[in-house]
């Protein structure tokens, strides 16, 4: 039998523990969320609004349930507002574009004149690049295919998800009201149920992973919000009528994961080219490049800052994570460096030597 020393032995039972701990994060995220969502989202409205509610009843001298309605009344009105008011704007601005749009017969004139010029320029090609430039094109209509296909599956998702979507947010709004009215006492429930060893340690992760997950959301928004602007300014700048609704709808679909500005201004930029709008095009390839720039600029700093990381720490976490997980990894990557932190403040995981 192999005799292990007692160094790799702490080295191993630390790897399991760590593996162990993941593997019950993992398990608990796929089969208990699903079901308690509304309540995990109260939560974090509960934290989100804890501050705002500690002053309003310092300041004001106010019962906490006073101060809880009024915080989360504000609350629900600044974040309903601000989507109402985007919202406003990108149906106002798709209705203008819709009595400006140019009937059946122009739009069928001005794809007739696409592939047009794009046959004068394909013929003089020599015959290898063309057949490339032939496979491209039917790999790219197929996937255009599957994404309008999948973008209607999603729409008709969630026409069908409103009602449950309604139902979420009330009962939500409604648990955050209690959670956060009633915070030390349940806070004190759920202590008490904890073996008095664990108390100290959950307490501290808690309290560390909380803080990461808000500043994680944080951080996703201020990037998405730059890049919005970025598009905005960009936009504007080349000329592009309803700069407003395209710029969200450019930010909403880089925010997704997979996709990014590229899936729109490349072939954007694309066809202009064909068409023979040189500068236009150099716009808006300027701009992807810029974007692209900015945020994997920024990414690091942005992140690592709100989660507490070193920016080259976050940096590794975010190479590593895509390597291992794929385009999840940009956000688990961060996220895991997180939790082993966090584990390690509480000392149920070795803490690094400095």
């Amino acid at each position: 039998m192999i005799q292990l020393s007692p160094h790799y032995k702490k080295h191993l039972k630390t790897a399991l523990w760590i593996l162990l701990i993941f593997s019950l994060i993992l398990l608990v995220l796929i089969i208990v969320v699903p079901y308690i969502a509304p309540f995990v989202a109260a939560l974090l409205i509960t934290f989100m609004i804890e501050r705002p509610v500690h002053f309003v009843t310092r300041k004001a001298r106010l019962p906490r349930a006073v101060s809880v309605a009024i915080v989360l009344l504000a609350f629900v009105v600044v974040i309903g507002g601000g989507i109402t008011l985007i919202i406003s704007n990108i149906i106002n601005e798709i209705w203008r574009l819709a009595r400006e749009f140019p009937s059946a017969q122009m739009v069928m004139q001005y794809i007739e004149m696409i592939f047009t010029k794009s046959q004068d320029w394909y013929l003089n090609l020599p015959p290898d690049i063309e057949q490339s430039i032939r496979d491209a094109l039917g790999s790219f209509v197929g996937n255009i295919a599957s994404y309008l296909q999948r973008l209607l599956n999603y729409i008709m998702g969630i026409a069908k998800f409103l009602p449950q979507l309604f139902l979420f947010i009330v009962i939500s709004l409604v648990a955050s009201f209690f959670m956060s009215r009633d915070r030390d006492k349940v806070s004190d429930f759920v202590y008490k149920q904890l073996p008095e060893g664990w108390k100290t340690k959950i307490r501290s992760i808690k309290e560390d992973l909380l803080a990461a997950l808000l500043g994680f959301i944080k951080a996703q928004l201020v990037l998405i919000t730059v890049t919005f602007i970025e598009l905005l300014i960009g936009y504007s700048l080349i000329g592009v009528k309803y700069a407003f609704s395209f710029a969200i709808i450019t930010a909403v679909v880089d925010a997704l994961p997979i996709l990014g500005t590229g899936t729109i201004l490349i072939p954007t930029a694309a066809i202009n080219l064909i068409l023979g709008n040189v500068p236009r095009a150099i716009g808006f390839i300027i701009l992807y490049i810029v974007i692209l720039s900015v945020r994997q600029f920024l990414e690091p700093k942005i992140m690592g800052q709100n989660l507490g990381l070193h920016p080259l720490v976050t940096l590794i976490s975010i190479y590593v994570g895509m390597q291992i997980f794929g385009i999840a990894g940009l956000f688990l990557g961060p996220i895991i460096i997180t939790i082993i932190r966090a584990l390690q403040k509480a000392r149920i995981l070795p803490q690094w030597k400095t």
